[in-house]
């Protein structure tokens, strides 16, 4: 026998408790119900829409994110490593544009003696 929670609620439809029932012989009456499917912070059994509904505020389902203020040693290492980032990309640079200077060299050296 397969067993399932069922969700015990008040006349006010909220959660007071749950149950196990067997899934083949259970019957939803006023006041126990199926266990709603998907995703539901603060469930509540609606008597006049027959089903379960949301009742949490837009808030709790998407509370503000809160950045951490950073302390000054936090904030100078941050800086330091934009920096190390900033010099590490400065050198890519530097060899990509000597890697160019050189393949032009050849060419132009490469030009010279084909005439």
């Amino acid at each position: 026998m397969e067993f399932i929670e069922v969700i015990n609620v008040d006349e006010k439809g909220n959660i007071v408790g749950s149950d196990l029932a067997g899934k083949e012989m259970f019957k939803e009456t006023e006041f126990t119900k199926f266990q709603w499917e998907g995703f539901f912070l603060k469930p509540r059994w609606s008597f006049s829409l027959n089903k379960w509904i949301e009742t949490a505020t837009d808030d709790e389902l998407n509370p503000p994110v809160e950045e951490e203020e950073l302390t000054s040693e936090e904030e100078l290492a941050q800086q330091v490593s934009e920096l190390e980032i900033k010099d590490m990309e400065k050198d890519i640079l530097i060899e990509d544009l000597g890697q160019q200077l050189s393949d032009l060299e050849i060419m132009v050296l490469g030009g010279n003696g084909n005439e």
